[in-house]
């Protein structure tokens, strides 16, 4: 069984694949709709073959199903597959038609079903392609309408001849106040698995994983401070970099007074996590989150923390679930904690539990931007030893 073969590091790397596969799937066909839409996903599950008919519908369920073939070093099958009812509600999302609308899918639905197929399979596998630094070429998108089990069935009898189990990734599509769940399949051929497997071992696989996950921790980030703000933000970031313990505090001038916003963590990733930036930023921040001119704020009063600690918790909460989804465990951060000081004092007593295990943090430089402003931040993981040594593993 795939379960019992793949490393952890491939199956890792299909959790992340499936979280950077849906954001580049929103940010396409929010493109294609020119509407703002959402996919998430928690990632992809093994599912033994006999199951996959039930979880995707019910076998004696009517189904529609998007039929991507793969080529190339990722060969293999996509299927994306919509219960009836959704695909039905989907197109009447589509046509901006009043629920209820669509009772079949005509020529004009199954045209918005495989173009949707089309743009969600592309971006899981070229998501899956990019990370393993495997070449990959779509086949063309087909369109099929019939029984859970008699659609499903032909593809998985290939599948079965490599593998008890394939692998789904549940995933939501938020429009608006809408929601609707789908199901998208990977089948891969055993070449293929092989190749993923030995791929999964290099570091620049370990280096996409740090990459992906800050860079959709700043696209959550970016969407909960738009939404909380009710205007248009934006968070910008290269990525994690492993970074001594020394070269942290030197990111700011030591005799410049810094803010930081940390926030604890506890559950099964015990450390805590913190958003640092200049003073002079913070206080511009104060006036960029409550639209009054820059200069206003000149201290930490009450109402200047209280922003500053609700777009740390909005900051720190996106980006650590990103760690949460890579390593498929749950982080609870703990609330906020406001200080401000030089960097020396502040950092010295932040990092110097980590220093007993290890020599390295976790930093995510990253840009704010609002209309013409950017403001530049620092947000740091700081696992704690028995934390570490969960991330070291789930990366061998």
């Amino acid at each position: 069984m795939i379960a019992e073969t793949a490393n952890s590091s491939l199956l890792s790397a299909l959790r992340a694949v499936a979280v950077n596969g849906s954001y580049n799937a929103s940010r396409a066909l929010s493109k294609w709709l020119k509407k703002g839409v959402r996919l998430t996903s928690d990632g992809f599950v093994s599912t033994p073959i006999a199951e996959v008919a039930s979880s995707i519908g019910g076998e004696d369920e009517p189904i529609a199903a998007i039929h991507m073939p793969l080529m190339g070093d990722m060969s293999g099958h996509m299927l994306l597959t919509f219960p009836e009812h959704v695909a039905l509600q989907f197109v009447d999302m589509m046509m901006m038609a009043p629920p209820g609308t669509a009772t079949e899918l005509d020529e004009i639905g199954q045209s918005c079903l495989q173009e949707t197929g089309n743009i969600v399979a592309s971006a899981y596998a070229n998501s899956l392609a990019k990370w393993l630094e495997l070449t990959f070429e779509p086949g063309v998108p087909t369109f099929a309408y019939d029984m859970a089990a008699s659609l499903v069935d032909p593809l998985l009898g290939m599948a079965a001849a490599e593998s008890d189990d394939v692998f789904i990734a549940n995933t939501e599509f938020l429009l608006d106040s809408q929601r609707l769940e789908w199901g998208l399949l990977l089948l891969p051929s055993a070449k293929s698995w092989a190749l993923m497997e030995s791929r999964c071992q290099a570091e620049s696989v370990r280096q996409n994983a740090l990459r992906t996950i800050a860079v959709n921790g700043a696209f959550n980030a970016s969407r909960a401070l738009s939404k909380w703000l009710t205007r248009g933000v934006k968070l910008s970031t290269g990525g994690f970099e492993r970074t001594p313990l020394s070269e942290v505090g030197a990111m700011f001038s030591t005799d410049v007074p810094i803010v930081a916003l940390r926030m604890p963590l506890s559950d099964r990733m015990h450390g805590h996590s913190f958003l640092a930036m200049t003073e002079a930023n913070a206080l511009l921040l104060c006036d960029m989150l409550m639209q009054q001119p820059a200069g206003t704020a000149v201290e930490f009063g009450e109402i200047e923390r209280s922003c500053l600690e609700e777009t740390g918790n909005i900051v720190s909460s996106s980006y650590m679930n990103g760690w949460s989804t890579w390593l498929d465990m749950e982080i609870a951060p703990g609330p906020p904690e406001f200080a401000t000081d030089l960097p020396e004092a502040i950092l010295d007593g932040l990092v110097a539990e980590q220093a007993i295990v290890s020599d390295e943090v976790f930093m995510a430089r990253t840009d704010f931007f609002a209309g013409e402003q950017c403001l530049e931040w620092m947000f740091v993981f700081v696992p704690a030893p028995s934390a570490m040594r969960l991330i070291e593993s789930s990366c061998r």
